[in-house]
């Protein structure tokens, strides 16, 4: 039984082999080399000069029109336009105006004589010297930044407006109103009614802490006569510890804050809080924006001595990070890292996908790929650690200084 199966299955390879011999045999005709040489005469002496005049800049020279490339050899016969005999090759329907487009486009007809010989040299196999052209790759020009691109509206310097005049200026407690009653009487849309006492204080705690008043303060705040009663809610709200933790989670989310590294094993980060305390304490204690900004990408270069400022770096190593690294991954991770934050840093402080950039010039901001290399190595100093910091310096030093005072009567 096996030798049967044996013996069938050399019988199918051999009739492989064999058909595949055939086809080689059919598809190489035996005088190839002769033809071969004549038609790369023919190509040398005229077929080429006219493809060259005529063809080449509208297929495969300034461009590519209708998918037919003919600058070199492997190009026109995977166009299509030609095969192995004239009498079946579409470039020939074209050249004769027996199909259109008629071919050169909007240019007069070939001659009798060059359609001929394109007609014989197609027959004798369509063989090439060279290609028609040289194509080399165009280095791409480098992304500048124009005027023009600096007068997008978001990279514009703020200006003075006058606010524009409305009809019912009584609804308008503020500049700012001006402008929402001018488009709301644009489009002759009515505002709506002033909300009642009940509805502004629930609005207020949830906006600002996140939470409901009680029924004791909505009362009291119902009830207050106190006509400055709104701007004094305002303040106590703002002035509480809470505000601080309700708008930090905001940011949190902005600097893609976590308690642990990501990834699979997910490890805890044991000073995470740090920055989530300096948001709270920014927050409440009014930080000066400016100084909101610094002290995250650079507190410990601004302010070393400063708590605070140290706290704040924890937003440079916020982002996922694997813990669990070959040796061959060190330097790809090394890369991500700077990657994140450069990015972060673009749409938390600059409302801009700056990350892009790592791979290629901005296509629409006006942010090219060596702004983002730039940015990216002003991070080249910054390493994850984690660190111990002294939250009451001040404090600790006097009662480091008491005990010292202690040990040493002790001694004595």
């Amino acid at each position: 039984m096996r030798c049967g199966l044996i013996a069938v299955r050399l019988i199918v390879l051999i009739s492989l082999i064999r058909s595949m011999a055939a086809d080689e045999k059919k598809s190489v005709p035996p005088d190839h080399p002769e033809r071969a040489k004549k038609g790369l005469a023919l190509f040398k002496s005229s077929v080429r000069t006219t493809l060259t005049k005529h063809c080449l800049d509208c297929h495969g020279g300034k461009s590519t029109k209708g998918d037919f490339d003919l600058s070199t050899r492997e190009a026109l016969m995977e166009s299509g336009f030609v095969t192995e005999s004239a009498t079946d090759s579409h470039l020939m329907d074209l050249i004769t105006h027996a199909a259109d487009p008629h071919m050169p486009f909007k240019a007069p007809k070939l001659a009798d004589e060059e359609i001929e010989q394109i007609r014989t040299w197609i027959d004798l196999g369509s063989p090439y010297d060279t290609p028609l052209t040289e194509k080399t790759a165009k280095p791409a020009a480098e992304m500048q930044v124009k005027d023009s691109d600096r007068e997008f509206w978001s990279f514009r310097r703020l200006q003075p407006v006058t606010p524009p005049a409305v009809n019912d200026d009584a609804w308008c407690m503020t500049p700012i109103d001006q402008f929402i009653r001018a488009k709301q009487e644009a489009v002759k849309l009515t505002p709506n009614a002033t909300a009642d006492r009940r509805v502004l204080i629930r609005r207020a705690y949830f906006g600002l802490l996140g939470l409901p008043p009680t029924p004791e303060q909505v009362d009291a705040f119902v009830n207050d006569k106190d006509p400055d009663a709104w701007s004094k809610l305002i303040d106590r709200l703002l002035e509480s510890p809470q505000y601080g933790e309700r708008w930090a989670r905001h940011w949190m989310d902005v600097a893609r804050f976590a308690e642990s590294h990501g990834y699979e094993q997910d490890y805890d980060r044991p000073n995470a809080y740090h920055y989530r305390d300096f948001l709270i304490r920014a927050l409440n204690a009014d930080l000066p924006y400016d100084k909101f900004v610094q002290w995250q990408l650079a507190g410990d270069e601004l302010a070393p001595e400063d708590p605070l400022a140290m706290m704040a770096t924890g937003f440079l190593g916020a982002g996922a990070f694997p813990t669990q690294l070959t040796e061959t991954e060190f330097e790809s991770a090394r890369y991500d890292e700077l990657d994140d934050m450069v990015m972060t840093t673009g749409v938390s402080f600059l409302g801009l996908s700056v990350g892009c950039a790592r791979c290629h010039d901005h296509k629409f901001d006006p942010i090219p790929a060596r702004d983002y290399y730039r940015m990216a190595a002003t991070f080249g100093s910054a390493i994850r650690a984690e660190t111990d910091i002294d939250l009451s310096p001040d404090e600790n030093r006097k009662r480091q200084s008491e005990f010292t005072v202690q040990l040493t009567a002790k001694k004595a």
